[in-house]
């Protein structure tokens, strides 16, 4: 079995395209999804809305690069769950005037249960916020995300 090195920058693509004026299709190496508005806002609700993705991403990056710093700090994820609150200005997407920071805050409630030095699990809670790639981008467009974490039921 071979090693994948991963380069530091590399290149991906998605792709999309319109099936109405609230749906669209978007594709990434060969997976879809439909992305489209609820009911009440002239969608067909046959799925998550754009600005749901962009949380369901923070949720898969969170989970992902947690447990890759777990590991770095001698420490095994053995169950972790996130919900996220988010609130957004939407006077930008109503088209009412453009804004400057569409979610001003977001928080995720994290609990996780591990195994390994509690230190090691803590440092992960420390540093999340500075490698996982979805929350930077959040961070630097001015959203103030706090993390609430609880390690092996014990807030953090």
């Amino acid at each position: 079995m071979s090693n994948v090195k991963e380069k530091p920058i590399w290149k991906f693509t998605v792709n999309g395209r319109q099936n109405s004026s609230t749906q669209s299709v978007a594709e990434a190496r060969g997976k879809s999804v439909i992305i489209d508005e609820p009911i009440q806002r002239g969608g067909t609700d046959e799925g998550p809305m754009p600005v749901e993705y962009v949380f369901m991403g923070l949720v898969g990056c969170t989970h992902v690069i947690s447990n890759k710093l777990a590991k770095a700090n001698g420490v095994k994820f053995t169950s972790m769950d996130i919900d996220i609150q988010v609130t957004m200005d939407s006077h930008g997407t109503r088209l009412i005037n453009p804004i400057d920071v569409p979610f001003p805050s977001v928080t995720l409630d994290i609990k996780a249960d591990y195994e390994g030095p509690r230190e090691g699990a803590v440092k992960v809670t420390e540093v999340l916020r500075d490698y996982c790639a979805v929350s930077k981008m959040l961070q630097e467009s001015g959203t103030v995300m706090i993390e609430n974490w609880v390690l092996n039921g014990v807030e953090v």
